[in-house]
């Protein structure tokens, strides 16, 4: 008999509608799909668009009553620790949006539980399903591009109102904890460790330049790897303009500019200048497919398999660890270290 699951949303706003009720309920083998939400306007929205079986107000009830196999949280991000641990401990596989925390410790709390359960936990790191910065991760392994020494992300946008938030909460320090940086510039940290490796320090520059928000609206990050230097750059105030990663070897290029092919640049870079040779370009593949288009299906078919998801609460956590640090230099004018991995 084919496997059945009982699915279960908490947050049942922007990300939720967009993304994890419509991905549930395309799911034949999801055969009750339920929704949480305290605010009574998202919650008969979802009820309607996506046909709920049930819906609550409180998610303990939720959890309590329905006996779920999978639940993903998407509430703001101060809530996520105590919602992700009580759906683990409730016995349920988990997708937990992005950040996975506000803070280092509240990350440690749900890597802990995770553990403790034996539950699995993906992270909502969409940018990791993209088509091309797949086959940048497979090229980069290959030795394709040498041994990389730099890369350079930009993720900018005009930010998540007016068009996309149902709330203000992103722009609220109490409920969001950071601003652009922890919204997008914590994909761009999460896709610079699976490129590089490990980031070793960080110094970033935080600001509030356009928006009338209690938040940072825009932000620049220098990283150092090992053996590898990196630099981040994220906003809420773009206009549209270069988004995406590029990745710099000593014997090629990956240029993954979000609106076009991904590129491979071949040939030999010279610290002295004495030797030259050719450089080619070859397109890999064409921009973007992947990301939202595939993540519930990644996220169910890992739980049916048993796979790794690829995208796990360790780099949940990592992540946060570099926000936070990069939040820490800005405050301070310090680079500061990061222990652990």
């Amino acid at each position: 008999m084919a496997q059945t699951f009982r699915a279960g949303v908490i947050g049942c706003g922007a990300i939720a509608q967009a993304l994890h009720l419509p991905g549930y309920r395309r799911r034949k083998d999801v055969v009750r799909l339920v929704g949480c939400d305290p605010d009574a306007t998202n919650l008969a929205e979802a009820k309607t668009k996506f046909k709920l079986d049930a819906t609550y107000d409180d998610y303990r009830r939720m959890l309590a009553d329905e006996a779920l196999d999978l639940v993903s949280v998407c509430t703001p991000n101060c809530f996520h620790a105590e919602q992700a641990i009580a759906a683990l401990e409730a016995g349920a596989a988990l997708l937990l949006e992005k950040p996975v925390a506000t803070n280092v410790a509240d990350a440690e709390r749900i890597a802990e539980a995770v553990a403790r359960t034996g539950r699995r936990c993906m992270v909502g790191f969409s940018h990791r399903l993209y088509e091309s910065n797949r086959r940048m991760h497979a090229v980069i392994r290959e030795g394709r591009i040498g041994k990389p020494f730099m890369i350079r992300i930009r993720f900018a946008h005009r930010g998540p109102q007016p068009g996309w938030a149902k709330s203000d909460w992103f722009y609220r320090p109490q409920l969001a904890g950071g601003g652009a940086m922890l919204d997008m510039g914590i994909h761009a940290m999460d896709l610079a460790r699976l490129l590089i490796g490990e980031v070793r320090s960080v110094a970033a520059q935080v600001a509030t330049l356009r928006k009338p928000i209690e938040v940072d609206d825009n932000a620049v990050l220098g990283l150092a790897f090992d053996d590898a230097l990196g630099y981040i750059e994220v906003g809420w105030t773009s206009m549209p303009g270069f988004t995406g990663v590029e990745v710099y070897g000593d014997e090629g290029t990956l240029i993954n500019d979000y609106s076009q092919p991904l590129r491979l640049g071949s040939g030999t870079a010279s610290p002295d200048a004495r030797e030259k040779s050719a450089f080619t370009w070859q397109t890999l593949c064409e921009p973007r497919g992947g990301s939202w288009n595939i993540e519930m299906d990644h996220f169910v078919d890992g739980v049916i398999e048993g796979e790794p998801f690829g995208m796990d609460i360790a780099d949940g956590v990592a992540a946060v660890r570099i926000a936070c640090a990069a939040y820490e230099s800005a405050r301070t004018g310090r680079r500061i270290e990061l222990k652990g991995d």
